[in-house]
Formats: C-alpha cells, structure tokens, sequence
C-alpha cells in the first residue's frame, strides 16, 4: 500500500513547516500539492517545488476558496493508495506519522469510512482531550465542530498550543495520547483525512459532489451513507496551527516559529529526496516569518 500525501495549497509560511515533515517521511510516495491558491507569489512558491515526489495539481477555475476544493478530490483515484489530505498549516507531524497511521487506518479498514489522527487546535479533538483529563479550560468546551472556545476562541489557541510546545520540547507528546474515538452524524474539521483510494474509488462523486461544504458532507454525510464512521486515533498526534477565526491573533505570537525551529529537527531520508534538498534547490530554504520572535 502505497501512502500518497495531498495539501490544498497554499500559503508559503505554512507548507515551508509541512514540507519538512513529509519530505522527511520514506512512507510518503507522492505529495500532491492542490493548486488552489489566492496569491500569485504563493502559487510561485508551490510551482517552484515541483519535483519527481512532488506533484502539482492544477485545474481550471480553482477560484481559491473553499467551494474549488471538491473538485480536487475526483483526483484520489489510486485504489492501491491511502490518501492523506494535510491543511497547508499543519504546523507538527510526529517522526514516522505517515506509516503508522495507514498501518492502523488498514487494520479497521472496514469500519470505517475516514481517519484522523488527534489534532492539536481541532474543536472536537480539544473537548476529547478535555474529556480524557489531558487539558483543562476555564471555559467548557462542547463537542462541536464550530465550538465557541475550541474553533472561535483565538486566546485559548494560543494557550493550547504553547502547551503542546512545551509537550514536544520535553518529549512528553505521549502524555496526550486518549483511547480512539469514532464519529457519526457529526461534523468534525478534517485538517488531517486518511481515505482509502478504493472507498474514494468506489464512492465516485458521492464522495463528495461539487455542491457540498466537504467538511459537511465527508464526516458527517459519508459515515450515514456506508454505514462506517469516521475513526479518530487518539494515539498518533498532529498539531493544526489555525483557523480563520484564530489566525490573526495566533500569528501575532512566537508560535510560529516556535513549530518552524521544531520542523527543522525533522530528519530527512538518505534514499528519498530530501526536503533539504528540494527547498535549496528552489532557492526557498526556511527563513523565519517576519514579525515572529523566537521563544
């Protein structure tokens, strides 16, 4: 089985974080980089790092927005493949992520319909982990997608993730891992989707049709369509850096570069093009984000 990694893309100070991480990663066949960008200096950026393992995705009237996303899901048709879609601002991948997960996505294959690991600044991953006793907030989180605390609440953001960036400085990450979780009949933000090429395969444009909000329809829609929910695994974690209702404020942190200097302790492979590599090459090697300090 062969592991392809898929990003809508993409904002530059983010996929130069997410680079680092997959390129460094010998599970990663592919990276296919979803050219749905806004920005002509960031669509630039992802040309620049087409490469044999780095592929980009073009197609017509990609207006940037959510809405032009579902088209690119008619591309995941490998049925030998497990895809994993990435947000272009997954900002930390544990070394040998991409492996474990499709090995334990393979073994309940089955049951259900997606996968996701835990994420770090995911509403519905942030109330798990409040419910497990690993985090706790002065304000109650639900066990909702859109979340008052957990989606809109930019403080609580930042708060979440300088915890969990004293958790990887100190080696603790293990210290968050929560018994799988599955879901039904409830939207959950897939910053972080591993789907089966065959289901995709099989599923055809229901798997999601031009005219739905993808989050909606894949986690919520998909699992009462087939019948198998969607699989949380509370063991493998990945951080998110953002929405758009935390952004602006999160960014105004050193968190940022905090999750850049960690990237660059991910170690590429000898027998893969490395990520190293890839970035010299396109002349685009990791320089920090202006504005940010570091810890």
């Amino acid at each position: 089985m062969k592991v392809i990694a898929v990003t809508p893309a993409g904002r530059r100070r983010y996929l130069e974080v997410l680079a680092k991480y997959i390129l460094s990663d010998d599970a990663v066949t592919e990276w296919h980089l979803w050219d749905n960008c806004r920005d002509p200096a960031d669509r630039a950026y992802i040309q620049s790092l087409a490469s044999p393992r780095i592929k980009i995705v073009s197609l017509p009237d990609s207006k940037g927005d959510n809405k032009s996303i579902n088209k690119f899901y008619r591309t995941m048709t490998d049925p030998n493949a497990f895809y994993v879609k990435l947000d272009d601002d997954i900002c930390y991948l544990p070394p040998g992520f991409f492996g474990r997960f499709a090995a334990k996505a393979a073994a309940s294959k089955t049951n259900a319909i997606w996968f996701s690991p835990l994420v770090i600044n995911n509403a519905i991953c942030s109330w798990l982990l409040s419910f497990h006793g690993k985090v706790k907030s002065s304000d109650a989180l639900s066990c909702q997608a859109a979340c008052e605390i957990g989606w809109r609440n930019p403080q609580f953001a930042v708060h979440l993730h300088r915890a969990f960036l004293n958790k990887i400085e100190t080696d603790r990450v293990e210290s968050l891992h929560i018994p799988d979780a599955t879901m039904t009949m409830g939207r959950f933000s897939i910053n972080c989707l591993g789907v089966f090429g065959a289901d995709r395969n099989a599923l055809g444009d229901a798997f999601c049709p031009l005219d739905v909000d993808d989050e909606e329809h894949i986690s919520a829609f998909l699992p009462m369509l087939t019948k198998r929910p969607g699989h949380i695994i509370g063991d493998e974690i990945v951080a998110h850096f953002a929405y758009y209702t935390q952004e602006r404020v999160v960014l105004d942190t050193d968190i940022l570069a905090r999750y850049q200097r960690e990237a660059m302790r991910a170690r590429p492979s000898n027998s893969l093009i490395s990520a190293e590599a890839v970035l010299a090459s396109a002349g685009q090697l990791h320089h920090p984000a202006p504005g940010l300090s570091p810890a």
